[in-house]
């Protein structure tokens, strides 16, 4: 034991602490014991000490209770193969971004079979979509600028994560992004490259796909293929005939507009059910694969000779849905509605990959043959 003497206070070190605490109270005890045997006598100089040494002592304050904070009571889940971050968002109904701040991942979606996944309790987002997800600040960020990428209001994005005006942002902080759809419908990037003048629209198209779309609905620069993802496992049940159904309304609403139907491609599918398989274990969808490759080099990487390619993409529950939300948009913010009408792209092909809760993605791949 470490002791020091001041004024008959005794310091203990944390290690001594049972010895010491035994030494103390036998000290404490032998003085009490001499108190006992040796009083000292009681010498009443003046009234005024009279009164004082016989006055009733005041009762000493009792000290204020101690509060604990509430224990966090989380929930531990271990990654099975199949599953994603969004459908455990959805099974626990907390959103994505607190499974991510829980378990130090960052903005990080992609989840291995084995891993263990504290869950938060729901109550603590009961206002909270599952699509809210955590971005990292980049150079350059500013928050007005992250909040119109993804279609938020300052305010939104301000309030999710305690921010003020005056708050600086620092390269690598996490932020919490409200979302309450997919980050790839909600996300409204402006298209940043012009098309080389091989794969132009043709001026005689009577809908034609330009350098004013959304990037989020064409996108046609050449890119090298990196890696190729696992095939996806084929659709089972109703879902199976989804694709198909899907591509039977896009025709249908092109008959309406009187422009000629789609032929339906194998490849173009193909290349859409791999994209679909990489959203799916990644946990998100956009038109850029977790390699790097935009839908040209996708559907190039499958087999398919495209002179050009455009991709539409959406969460939803049904075909009809699917369409109706790409159907439902107005100039000059409707590129995926004139996709869907185009006369340049001339094939189509279509998967549906469910992500949980009742949900899917359909994704549209779109095609002009005559490319090398």
């Amino acid at each position: 034991m470490v002791t020091s003497g001041c004024a008959g206070r005794v310091v203990v070190t944390p290690s001594d602490a049972p010895a010491a605490a035994a030494t103390v109270l036998a000290t404490r005890a032998a003085a009490h014991q001499t108190a006992l045997v040796a009083p000292q006598p009681l010498v009443l100089d003046t009234p005024t000490q009279a009164i004082l040494e016989t006055a009733t002592p005041e009762p000493a304050s009792e000290p204020a209770p101690v509060t604990m904070p509430p224990a966090v009571v989380t929930i531990e889940h271990t990654v099975s193969t199949g599953d994603t971050l969004i459908g455990i968002a959805f099974e626990y109904g907390v959103p994505m971004a607190a499974i991510q701040l829980a378990n130090d991942l960052g903005s990080e979606t992609g989840l291995l079979a084995g891993q263990v996944l504290d869950i938060p309790p729901a109550s603590d987002w009961a206002s909270a979509s599952p699509f809210w997800v955590l971005a990292l600040v980049e150079e350059g960020d500013t928050l007005s600028g992250i909040a119109a990428r993804y279609g938020l209001t300052l305010a939104d994005l301000q309030a999710a994560n305690r921010l003020g005006d005056a708050d600086i942002l620092r390269i690598g902080q996490p932020l919490v992004l409200p979302l309450a759809a997919p980050a790839e419908v909600v996300r409204a990037v402006p298209p940043t490259h012009t098309p080389p003048p091989t794969v132009a629209p043709e001026p005689t198209v009577a809908v034609a796909m330009d350098t004013e779309e959304a990037a989020a609905a064409v996108d046609i620069l050449p890119a090298e293929p990196t890696v190729t993802p696992p095939a996806p496992p084929p659709p089972s049940g109703e879902v199976a005939d989804w694709p198909m159904e899907v591509y039977r309304l896009i025709n249908a609403v092109r008959a309406e507009h009187g422009v000629p139907p789609y032929g339906y491609n194998e490849v173009l599918a193909h290349a859409a059910a791999l994209h679909g398989a990489d959203c799916q274990q990644r946990g998100y969808c956009n038109h850029t694969g977790s390699d790097g490759s935009n839908v040209r080099a996708r559907v190039q990487r499958a087999g398919y000779a495209a002179a050009g390619a455009a991709e539409c993409i959406v969460y939803s529950k049904t075909p009809q849905q699917a369409v109706a939300w790409w159907m439902d948009e107005a100039p000059p913010n409707d590129a995926h509605r004139r996709t869907l009408l185009s006369t340049w792209v001339t094939e189509i092909g279509i998967a549906v990959v469910p992500i949980g809760n009742g949900s899917y993605y359909f994704i549209a791949d779109f095609g002009r043959p005559g490319g090398s």
